[in-house]
């Protein structure tokens, strides 16, 4: 069988994927699970060989079969769901997420993220490096009485509480195509108040990812013509 041209964006992703996954397997392990030599894939994580077309069709496909990442994923949302603000210290979880989002998104044209929580800005940084995309993070309070801050109010329905989010003004551009991320997003009235601000631009927003979702919370995402979604554990 002639194995299909696989493009070097794509052999990029595989060998960053690769070098993740190093994050939890040795290249011992990834060998017996990939069928690649240890020393192929030491040359492919360190950027000093690129696979060939068939090797790289030949790890994609054992990747696929056997559904390595996603059960990664899986596996360490479970572990820090009792604590989730702590997996944004797991940067091998976090790298395979975001090549995973990227490859969802990629026909999108995404060019902005927005993190919907400060917690929410390792993820939203390292997906906008990945897709190429600008970043609109949010500020802490104390920067509420800056002319160069947009101060969103919204009621949370979560906290019971009125709530403020803040995000510097040169971020917020008309007719940006966005990508909102999080953590947690136990708060729908909270993406509401940024999909509302993204729209008022005359903007789109494309999708909201995150790692958890609350169960509620879907059932009004639904009401906001969202795109697309996507999330790993449902609270």
């Amino acid at each position: 069988m002639v194995a299909r041209d696989i493009g070097y964006r794509e052999k990029i992703a595989l060998i960053k994927t690769l070098k993740a996954l190093n994050r939890f397997y040795s290249l011992r392990d990834l060998e017996q699970m990939l069928g690649v030599p240890f020393q192929s894939l030491w040359k492919y994580i360190n950027f000093v060989g690129m696979p060939s077309d068939e090797v790289a069709e030949e790890i994609l496909n054992k990747l696929a079969k056997l559904r390595i990442v996603e059960e990664i994923l899986i596996g360490e949302a479970k572990k820090y769901r009792a604590m989730p603000q702590h997996i944004t210290s797991n940067m091998g979880f976090l790298e395979l997420y975001t090549i995973k989002l990227s490859q969802e998104i990629s026909n999108k044209d995404v060019d902005l993220v927005i993190a919907s929580s400060l917690l929410a800005s390792p993820l939203a940084i390292l997906l906008g490096q990945e897709i190429n995309a600008d970043l609109c993070l949010p500020l802490p309070n104390e920067n509420i009485h800056s002319d160069s801050v947009k101060v969103l109010t919204f009621f949370s329905t979560y906290q019971k509480k009125i709530e403020l989010l803040l995000y510097p003004k040169h971020c917020i551009r008309e007719k940006r195509r966005t990508i909102i991320t999080d953590i947690v997003v136990e708060d729908a009235s909270r993406i509401e108040s940024i999909v509302n601000m993204v729209r008022s631009k005359e903007g789109e927003v494309e999708a909201i990812a995150t790692v958890y979702i609350g169960r509620n919370v879907l059932e009004v995402l639904s009401q906001l013509n969202l795109r697309h979604s996507y999330y790993i554990e449902v609270l």
